[in-house]
């Protein structure tokens, strides 16, 4: 995903590869941030992340902005997708850090 973040929005459609490599990566930290998720709230996907809200464990801005990252991912857009590299990143990167600490510190 930083590879891709470096490149400019025509050489990252040109290279499928390199898109292909952004989208597994997206769904590789998603799954990552489920498989944490589930360690303390129920559901999948969407439902996971406002169970997690719901929980108290993140906040529902927070939560909102996953929502709308995994609608994204699965929109396939590729050009939407580069367009908000940064915030995927940050917003999964958030998220798990916030829910770690958490399960670390009870």
């Amino acid at each position: 995903m930083e590879r891709a973040s470096k490149t400019t929005l025509e050489d990252f459609m040109r290279d499928e590869r390199l898109r292909n490599d952004t989208r597994r990566a997206i769904a590789e930290l998603l799954n990552e941030l489920y498989l944490l998720g589930s360690r303390v709230a129920d559901g999948n996907d969407e439902d996971l992340i406002w169970n997690l809200a719901k929980s108290g464990l993140i906040q529902a801005p927070l939560a909102q902005e996953l929502v709308d990252v995994i609608s994204l991912y699965r929109s396939g857009s590729d050009e939407l997708i580069y367009a908000s590299l940064v915030r995927i990143m940050e917003d999964i990167e958030e998220a798990y850090h916030t829910l770690k600490a958490r399960l670390e510190g009870s």
